[in-house]
Order: structure tokens, then C-alpha cells, then sequence
């Protein structure tokens, strides 16, 4: 029991880390109030916060001893998952919200763009993004779940789900006024 309080103890404070110093940190870069920052801390919750919730709720099953119904639990120990439909969200929101970014109306080949939106949408460009967003160091998370050689993998996948939340509150429309911070070194302003 006194493992789940401190991991418990963990979570709310990593929650009111990024409350406090993420959110705000993408608002100003963007230019853009969340109206649901909430979304912003359910796109940083790692799957080994599962096992926590899936645990108590295990444990307390049927009981009426937890002041979370097994329903609650339940939703708790798919965070994760509702992180990761984000992720897949975002993504899909970046492949037309970075047209205004790439397209040139001199363009005649469709593979010219798809480079173009490839080098928009890269792990290793999107990690840059993450690091200036502190997204990654401030993953809801109760063990490092991330091997070294998946790491860009993971912050492009947290930067996803910020382009997701975006959309979600504004449309493409607010995607694509945000897709300039993605511009990979190199490309002209």
C-alpha cells in the first residue's frame, strides 16, 4: 500500500509540474490558450502508470474500501491509451496542417512535397520541439519505459499529441498556425 501512495504522490506531482511549467511553456510558444490544458497532462502518461491503477483497482475490487469506484480505476489505467489516440490524432492533423508550410505552387511532384512534409514530420526534427517544450523530462511515468534507441520515436510521438490537443481545440486551421515551430533547420523563414 505504501509503494501506491508514493507512486500516487509521484503522478500529482509530476501533474502540477506540467500544470505549473509545460502548459504554460507551449501557450507561449504558440500564441495559443488551451481552453482544455487538462489534455495536455493526458498526453503525457506513459503505460507504466497502468499497472498502478490496474493494481489498486485489483486489489479493492468489489470492496467499496477506495474512495474511486472500479469504473474510475478503470479510465485511470487507460490514460495511456487515450495519450496514444492523441499521438495518432496529431499525427494525422500534421500530415495537411503542414501543407500552407511546404507547398509551393511551382511544384509539379507530388514526391517533392512528400519530402518536404517528411522533413516537417521527422522523429529527430520533432524531438527538437519536445526538448524546447520540456515535454519528455516531464512524462507521467513511474519507470524510465523508454529504450535510448527509441527516445526521438517517443518525443515526436509527445509532440503528435500536442498537434492533436490543437486540433481538437481549434481545427486544422489552429494546427497549421503552429506548425512553424516544426520547421526543420535549414528551411528559410
Amino acid at each position: 500500500m505504501r509503494r501506491w501512495l508514493d507512486q500516487l504522490a509521484a503522478v500529482a506531482d509530476a501533474i502540477r509540474v506540467v500544470r505549473a511549467n509545460v502548459v504554460p511553456a507551449i501557450e507561449a510558444d504558440t500564441g495559443i490558450p488551451f481552453s482544455r490544458p487538462d489534455l495536455v497532462i493526458l498526453a503525457l502518461f506513459q503505460p507504466s502508470t497502468r499497472n498502478l491503477f490496474a493494481e489498486i483497482g485489483d486489489h479493492f475490487r468489489g470492496t467499496g474500501a477506495c474512495a474511486l469506484s472500479d469504473a474510475d480505476l478503470e479510465r485511470l489505467a487507460g490514460l495511456s491509451d487515450a495519450a496514444a489516440a492523441l499521438a495518432w490524432i496529431g499525427d494525422a492533423a500534421l500530415k495537411i496542417g503542414v501543407l500552407r508550410e511546404i507547398w509551393n505552387p511551382d511544384v509539379r511532384d507530388a514526391g517533392l512535397l512528400t519530402e518536404r512534409r517528411k522533413r516537417y514530420e521527422s522523429n529527430a526534427n520533432m524531438a527538437r520541439l519536445c526538448d524546447r517544450w520540456h515535454l519528455y523530462e516531464h512524462r507521467i511515468r513511474l519507470e524510465n519505459d523508454t529504450a535510448a534507441g527509441e527516445r526521438d520515436h517517443l518525443k515526436g510521438t509527445l509532440v503528435e499529441s500536442v498537434y492533436a490537443i490543437l486540433f481538437l481545440e481549434g481545427g486544422l486551421a489552429r494546427v497549421a498556425e503552429a506548425v512553424h515551430l516544426l520547421r526543420p533547420q535549414g528551411i528559410g523563414e
